[in-house]
């Protein structure tokens, strides 16, 4: 299966009939910004039910529990760890601080999903990202060169779809990259959505957490 570009609102059905149930959401940028990627697991109303379902580099509910022993603080557990939802199928991104300089190289933060452990009472996984810290430093994705969302099988590597967020964020620090959407035969599908917010992450928390 060759790689499809989507269009901002188009959609690419993920087939498990076929075998694909791991998946990765590859969120990448070209400097400009430290960009990090986020996940919410939505039930039928639109809101997280788990505080776990909101899956981002800060989450206390991660692969792995803390040991003061191992880790010796929380500060070093984040950093080594992964978040993870509570049903344990989305996995989040190790963050990545990118590069400041328009010349650095390409960055880009993953998240893991298992399509077989979704929780049933989850309809919708929102893949977004957010500038750190970018209402004190003022910046915005208008700075960010390049962003995309690309979905990829986790068994083969292969590259299923790409969406270029090509849109002009020039206030934004929030944006929805895309959704996985579940239908009612239990099917998922991938949507671009490209939908930027200001606010940064608190502005994605105050929609999706209820």
């Amino acid at each position: 299966m060759g790689r499809f570009n989507l269009n901002k609102g188009q959609s690419f059905r993920l087939d498990k009939s076929s075998g694909l149930s791991k998946i990765k959401a590859v969120l990448g940028w070209k400097a400009g910004a430290d960009l990090d990627a986020c996940a919410f697991l939505l039930a039928q109303d639109g809101v997280i039910h788990n505080n776990a379902d909101f899956v981002f580099y800060n989450s206390e509910n991660r692969e792995e529990p803390f040991d003061r022993q191992k880790h010796l603080n929380k500060k070093n557990w984040r950093a080594l760890t992964h978040p993870m939802s509570a049903d344990g199928s989305v996995y989040g991104s190790i963050d990545d601080l990118g590069e400041e300089d328009d010349n650095g190289e390409d960055s880009s933060e993953e998240i893991s999903v298992n399509l077989d452990k979704v929780d049933p009472n989850v309809s919708e996984i929102v893949f977004c990202v957010t500038i750190y810290r970018g209402d004190e430093t003022g910046a915005t994705f208008g700075d960010v060169r390049d962003p995309y969302i690309s979905i990829i099988n986790e068994e083969d590597e292969e590259e299923l779809c790409r969406y270029n967020l090509k849109e002009n964020f020039s206030t934004e620090t929030a944006v929805v990259a895309g959704s996985l959407l579940c239908n009612e035969e239990g099917e998922w599908d991938f949507q671009a959505t490209g939908q930027g917010y200001v606010g940064g992450m608190q502005g994605l928390i105050d929609i999706y957490a209820g």
